[in-house]
């Protein structure tokens, strides 16, 4: 006769109350990497538009220009 063992039931499905704070930091890590990947491309398309386009007084003097022909 073949002799069966119960199982323990999962309790890892329902987090108990010392891993919210592991969970917290994991959550708050998460949101932090996907802020730094954000701000990282935010900072490439600013060099790149700096680059093509100049800056502000760059910019500034080309408008004002601009509109000095046209009067």
């Amino acid at each position: 006769m073949m002799s069966t063992k119960s199982t323990k039931p999962l309790t890892s499905i329902t987090p108990s109350p010392s891993t919210y704070p592991e969970l917290a930091a994991n959550a708050a890590l998460t949101l932090i990497a996907v802020a730094c990947s954000l701000l990282d491309r935010q900072l490439s398309a600013q060099a790149e538009a700096f680059e093509k386009e100049g800056g502000f007084t760059e910019r500034l003097y080309r408008t004002r220009s601009q509109a000095r022909r046209k009067q």
